[in-house]
């Protein structure tokens, strides 16, 4: 039941072991939308976009990075099952973690409430050890982006809009359809509101006392947003949503521990984009190597 990942949890949340800072623009290849919800108001439309207070579009830092870890979750599914890696506990199914576990299930799922109750009483007097036992039972993904029982590493901001690149929403129509009879659902017509393409909005990213490894299972999600392999918000089917995240290196920051005082005081130096690059492939290694994936990365460099 022991493998490499268990023996090389990540850090807890009791002192500061390191912190990153992401800065960058998320920008839209297509309209896009990220909605609000269904309204009531007479006058206004079906479907609007989510906005401010004083009337601007902006993307909750949830959408992000709810996008970011279902993106993860789905390729870690599909890695844990490779036979060259060792590691099988990358990635758990939320709907089943409100259940007990079968006499077939393979041992090492990520916990149910049940459990989490269970270890809460049984080691309520250590909550260090609590904490570690937390941590070692749950899967990499819960430990990097968090479950009701551990505090997420990763903290993303509201996504504010840059406000050089919006100009307008647009106005679309559209009709619900059947799934079950393939045709109108009633003669439904609806409006929904989009942002056209190209409008870009800052990102603010913070990672917390994250372990090398663990940064690099985030990392894998971040560079498939870089690449614009990531949808964001409603009507993705429809063709809305396509994005790219692009980081501005000059005002990322990344402090370990041993970097903390200099930091405090004013004395530390920053990476510039090449060195960035150097540091997030050495994160992506440091996992992969951890998760016993590096045979089967030199098999496939050979071929």
């Amino acid at each position: 039941m022991t493998s490499k990942g268990r023996q090389g949890i990540g850090p807890g949340m009791t002192a500061f072991e390191s912190h990153l800072e992401l800065r960058g623009s998320l920008i839209f290849a297509t309209a896009s939308r990220v909605g609000a919800g269904r309204t009531e108001e007479v006058t206004a439309l079906d479907l609007p976009v989510i906005k401010t207070v004083d009337g601007r579009p902006y993307i909750p830092g949830s959408s992000f990075k709810g996008a970011w870890r279902a993106f993860t979750e789905r390729i870690l599914r599909t890695v844990q099952e490779q036979p060259e890696v060792q590691e099988r506990n990358l990635a758990c199914y939320s709907a089943s973690k409100g259940q007990g576990r079968g006499p077939d299930e393979p041992p090492d799922l990520c916990l149910h409430a049940g459990e989490v109750q269970t270890l809460k009483i049984e080691l309520r007097g250590d909550l260090n050890k609590l904490d570690r036992r937390l941590r070692e039972q749950s899967c990499w993904t819960c430990r990097v982006f968090g479950a009701p029982w551990l505090a997420s590493k990763v903290l993303v901001r509201d996504l504010s809009i840059v406000e050089e690149t919006f100009l307008q929403t647009a106005v679309r129509d559209g009709v619900a359809i059947g799934r079950d009879t393939g045709t109108v659902s009633g003669g439904r017509k609806y409006q929904f509101e989009a942002l056209p393409a190209r409008t870009a909005f800052a990102v603010r990213i913070a990672v917390e006392n994250a372990s090398p490894e663990e940064l690099g299972l985030a990392w894998l999600g971040l560079r498939a947003m870089e690449r614009g392999l990531i949808a964001l918000g409603g009507a993705r089917s429809r063709g809305l949503g396509r994005c790219q995240f692009t980081p501005l290196w000059a005002e990322c920051r990344f402090i370990a521990a041993t970097d903390l005082l200099p930091h405090l005081f004013g004395e530390a130096g920053m990476a510039d984009g090449e060195g960035w690059q150097r540091r997030t492939a050495g994160w992506v290694e440091a996992f992969k190597q951890a998760i016993g994936a590096t045979e089967a990365g030199r098999e496939a460099e050979h071929e």
